[in-house]
């Protein structure tokens, strides 16, 4: 066994035994949430030019949207590990063709509930990368970048576990293709905990 992989081994047992200890003694556990809603690309200048450009087209819409997926380990009664993905999908269309930029923020990162539930703040960093797509091209993928997340959000479920809605507004920093691009998002998420 080589040692990244003892490495990976000793970081999940590290992380999941007290997450399960800490369920076991009726507080939480195990954290699922997924969610989707709208999202706001902030690209570099020369890439918002041409977005722009072509969203000025006659018979051209433009669909702008977010969606993320995450699961989480309870380290306290206020604290989540949290491991997630984070999507923003911008499409440009008309009848016939297409062109779509989606960015993606893979991260781990920890969420934290001052008063065990409603508000929470959560900050994580991880992976980024930019998938283009096109009706008339092979989809250009970019290499792994760094990306960073902070978002603030509400957890409207009134109990400390069960299931519930978190209303979410997130911002993205990742790196693609040596440019930084930003992504705000504001998710209506279900959740799990």
């Amino acid at each position: 066994m080589n040692k990244c992989r003892v490495i990976v081994l000793a970081l999940i047992v590290a992380l999941v035994v007290p997450a399960f200890t800490v369920a076991q003694e009726g507080n939480r556990g195990v954290l699922f949430q997924i969610g989707a809603g709208a999202g706001f690309p902030i690209y570099p200048s020369a890439t918002e030019t041409v977005f722009s450009y072509l969203d000025s087209m006659p018979g051209v819409n433009r669909l702008q949207i977010s969606i993320d997926i995450a699961l989480g380990f309870a380290l306290s009664q206020q604290g989540y590990l949290i491991a997630r993905v984070d999507g923003i999908a911008d499409r440009l269309y008309d009848n016939a063709d297409y062109i779509q930029m989606n960015c993606y923020l893979y991260s781990i990162g920890y969420r934290y509930f001052p008063m065990v539930t409603g508000l929470y703040l959560e900050g994580n960093a991880g992976a980024s990368r930019g998938v283009l797509q096109s009706s008339a091209s092979e989809t250009s993928t970019s290499d792994f970048g760094f990306g960073y997340g902070a978002a603030i959000g509400y957890d409207f479920n009134t109990k400390a576990k069960g299931f519930g809605l978190n209303l979410e507004v997130k911002y993205d920093g990742l790196t693609i293709e040596n440019a930084q691009v930003g992504g705000l998002m504001l998710t209506l998420d279900l959740c799990w905990k």
